[in-house]
């Protein structure tokens, strides 16, 4: 009987760490910026992902970025956005996560044939993988 009793609480161990939802927050924490915005103008936009839900946009000033959540695979992230007239309206996004790795965050739109709507890489890895192409003027 102590023997079954084991086995239940070591699957329930198990079941419990490998909780797929709980291992895409933990590896959403972390700064995420756009590659190409890098690459065309030498500028980090992106995304902070905060523990505790917490999300603020990396150098888009009019984006007050309040929340984050994984939710069902998508990821939905809530704030304000400034208008030109500097009015702040409510703004809420909801991509599906199409791949999640520590260095890469790929969301799609999900249609009939989905695809590609955002690439975002981990800040640390970027400027080792992205280079920079703005065209000096002179």
């Amino acid at each position: 009987m102590k023997n079954l009793l084991y086995v239940a609480l070591t699957l329930l161990c198990c079941a419990c760490a490998s909780n797929p939802q709980k291992e895409m927050e933990k590896k959403i924490i972390g700064e995420w910026c756009n590659p190409y915005t890098y690459q065309s103008t030498g500028e980090l936009k992106g995304f902070h992902f905060k523990k505790g839900g917490v999300c603020e946009a990396i150098n888009v000033p009019d984006l007050d970025l309040k929340t984050w959540e994984i939710r069902d695979g998508y990821m939905i992230i809530k704030g304000f956005d400034t208008t030109e007239d500097g009015t702040k309206v409510p703004y809420e996004t909801k991509e599906k996560i199409g791949l999640l790795t520590p260095d890469s965050l790929s969301l799609v739109v999900k249609e009939a044939n989905p695809r590609l709507a955002f690439l975002y890489l981990n800040s640390k890895i970027i400027k080792e993988r992205v280079s920079v192409e703005v065209n000096s003027q002179e």
